[in-house]
């Protein structure tokens, strides 16, 4: 149900919110600035954020794609959920955290971090000269046709919205000022759809640029880890995937790509105690992938 009070039934064309499944929208964003020559991954990012304490250490672009800078996870301090419905603007998002001790050296470990993409939102106003919203609609969703995309409170048009729910109520205000870059975006199946057709035609970016976007991060000790620019890669039967969830209050969210077989699956739903990452899991492990859309789909509608 869109709306369980008036009983109002979901449709696709219903807009919801994605939460962290934002971030492979901001890293794209990242790396279209990359590809303008208006940014390298490798530079420190107080070349754009001069301001930030780094507390010595080289903290580089790439460190917040990957989660691997070290900076405190913001929701991960325990004052963050004093003040969730205030509407903040981006220094205030920063100055909550930039004040805490590093976690690491930064580069040496994987740490997931909200942190990470809210300054890189800052990152792509600052090269820009226009808000996040407007970067990412002129940018990325206008080009792609992704006309019921957006930062939540920026929206282009008239949008069917939803209900979110925790259980069987609904779930607690959030000012979505606040999880900005790292996940205030909404959109609908379709749209991710034409998302994930757009990866796969090489719209956007550069094809060596794409391929750096899914590389995973090695780290200093030479290890691998599974994040790469936005994305978590990971194999399955020897293929790869590619994927990101999200929650948000409210709401849960699932985007898995298997790019060899041209697969694509995204689960939207209106509940943030429906836990769509255990179900992929599940509907994963034993079974052909090929099969998945279709498993998951009845097993969606059987909740």
């Amino acid at each position: 149900m869109a709306d369980v009070e008036h009983h109002v039934a979901l449709e696709p064309e219903m807009v919801f919110r994605l939460g962290s499944m934002t971030k492979p929208f901001t890293a794209a964003a990242i790396m279209l600035l990359a590809d303008e020559g208006k940014l390298d991954v490798t530079d420190d990012i107080t070349r754009f954020l001069p301001d930030y304490p780094t507390q010595g250490k080289t903290i580089t672009i790439e460190n917040l794609l990957t989660h691997t800078s070290g900076i405190k996870n913001d929701t991960d301090i325990p004052s963050f959920v004093d003040n969730v419905t205030a509407d903040l603007s981006v220094q205030q998002l920063i100055d909550f955290f930039k004040d805490e001790p590093l976690g690491f050296d930064p580069g040496s470990r994987y740490a997931y971090s909200n942190s990470g993409y809210v300054l890189l939102g800052a990152i792509i106003e600052r090269i820009s000269g226009l808000s996040y919203a407007s970067f990412m609609a002129q940018h990325i969703f206008e080009p792609l046709g992704m006309t019921h995309t957006a930062y939540e409170g920026h929206e282009r048009g008239i949008a069917k919205r939803v209900e979110g729910y925790n259980r069987d109520r609904k779930a607690m205000p959030l000012s979505m000022t606040q999880p900005y870059a790292a996940g205030a975006l909404v959109s609908t199946v379709d749209d991710l759809a034409r998302w994930n057709a757009a990866i796969a035609a090489g719209k956007l970016l550069r094809p060596e640029t794409w391929r750096q976007v899914f590389t995973p991060y090695t780290l200093k000790n030479g290890k691998t880890t599974s994040y790469a620019y936005g994305w978590l890669i990971g194999e399955v039967k020897g293929r790869q995937t590619v994927e990101h969830g999200g929650a948000i209050p409210g709401f849960s969210s699932y985007l898995i790509r298997l790019p060899q077989e041209k697969i694509f699956v995204s689960v939207l739903t209106n509940n943030d105690r429906f836990n769509i990452l255990s179900l992929l899991a599940a509907k994963f492990k034993g079974n052909d992938p090929g099969v998945l859309a279709a498993r998951l789909a009845a097993k969606t509608l059987e909740r």
